[in-house]
């Protein structure tokens, strides 16, 4: 029977917890899959077997499961029943049509320590069968390694291991909110931690006239994106910042950046306690740019009362580019867009910032009273 044989690496490791690990890793295998025929889903010993049907479209599959947080590798193969003759011919079947002048290693793993034969007997006869039929073993240095997995109650034989993205489940690992610029950064930032497992959602404040204008932006082209890799709806939170803005005529011009991102924190830290989000990621890359000094950073998160995660802080621009590009958002981040960020910044921003000198300047325009009205104008979109 025909299947797609899935193999998680982290999730081995989780002790007492595997299971429920393991559980989530299925069921977002089976969202993923949503709409698509196969026959059943499966937990393992330590994989994840999805069986197909004659409707299988095999190439579809394969394109889901290469978005699935959690997979270490995955192989379209075959599962037989424990004999150890009809697995030869199987393979000796594939070999003559596929394997023809290529070096070919077996390589066999047997959880099953019952079985009649070990690991090394099963190489060993398998490999002398395909040698007696023109197919060179070379153990050393193959051109190809067929993939022998003896279960207790079946043998699956996969011709090829696709790498997986890794990582964990998406939601093993509670939710988080993602300060969302629509830049390269932020996009990346907020994929490379639902690759740590996090639920995300979004937060995006805009320059617009409505909040309905950001709706045919790129922004929610970007979160579609993310959304391929994340099998939960997302909620992404948009807001004007135009309450800041009446005030940034009070404040000094070079620290208008480092208020405005103050400012964000705190809507932010609203938008956690009330969705129950245990932290923000940002994009922020040390030192890329005047607002990431260590100094303006540190300005910035003492206004925060949750976690701040910057999986991005030690990439250069050129490494997060590159990933942009990988997972499909760089073309989308380029694209023409008014943020804040760039509205709010001047030719030559502060650099270090001093927190005493930020504080008294927010106390002086009423920061609290702008993030209550900005709050009460907020729209949640569901995607």
């Amino acid at each position: 029977m025909e299947i797609f044989n899935v193999h998680y690496g982290e999730l081995s490791l989780k002790g007492k917890n595997k299971a429920s690990f393991e559980n989530r890793l299925k069921y977002n295998i089976e969202t993923a899959l949503d709409g698509i025929e196969y026959e059943k889903i499966e937990r393992k010993e330590t994989r994840i077997i999805i069986y197909l049907n004659e409707k299988s479209n095999k190439e579809e599959i394969e394109k889901k499961l290469n978005k699935v947080f959690g997979i270490s590798w995955f192989s379209f193969a075959y599962v037989i029943e424990k004999d150890l003759e009809k697995v030869t011919k199987l393979i000796l079947d594939y070999a003559k049509e596929h394997l023809n002048g290529k070096k070919v290693k077996i390589d066999t793993k047997r959880s099953d320590k019952k079985f009649q034969a070990t690991s090394l007997d099963v190489n060993k006869k398998i490999g002398k069968e395909l040698e007696a039929n023109g197919i060179e073993i070379d153990l050393k240095k193959p051109e190809k390694k067929i993939f022998v997995e003896i279960l207790n109650d079946k043998i699956i034989v996969s011709f090829e291991k696709i790498k997986g993205l890794g990582g964990m489940p998406v939601k093993s690992s509670g939710k988080i909110l993602s300060l969302f610029s629509g830049g390269i950064d932020s996009p990346v930032s907020s994929w490379l931690m639902m690759k740590r497992g996090c639920e995300v959602n979004f937060l995006h404040i805009h320059n617009y006239p409505r909040n309905d204008d950001v709706l045919n932006s790129k922004i929610v082209k970007l979160i579609k994106i993310l959304k391929e890799f994340h099998p939960y709806k997302i909620s992404l939170y948009i807001v004007s910042y135009q309450d800041f803005q009446e005030k940034t005529f009070e404040v000094p011009p070079k620290l208008e950046l480092v208020l405005f991102r103050r400012f964000i924190a705190n809507v932010a830290n609203k938008l956690c306690k009330e969705e129950g989000a245990l932290g923000v990621v940002t994009g922020d890359s040390i030192a890329q740019v005047a607002s990431q000094t260590l100094e303006n950073l540190y300005c910035v998160d003492e206004a925060f009362s949750v976690p701040v995660y910057r999986p991005l802080a030690t990439y250069d621009k050129q490494e997060i580019m590159e990933l942009a590009q990988k997972i499909g958002t760089f073309d989308a981040s380029i694209e023409e867009y008014k943020d804040c960020c760039s509205l709010v910044a001047v030719k030559h921003p502060a650099t270090k910032a001093r927190l005493e000198q930020i504080k008294m300047i927010e106390e002086r325009i009423g920061i609290e009273e702008v993030v209550r009205k900005t709050l009460e104008k907020i729209k949640v979109v569901e995607i």
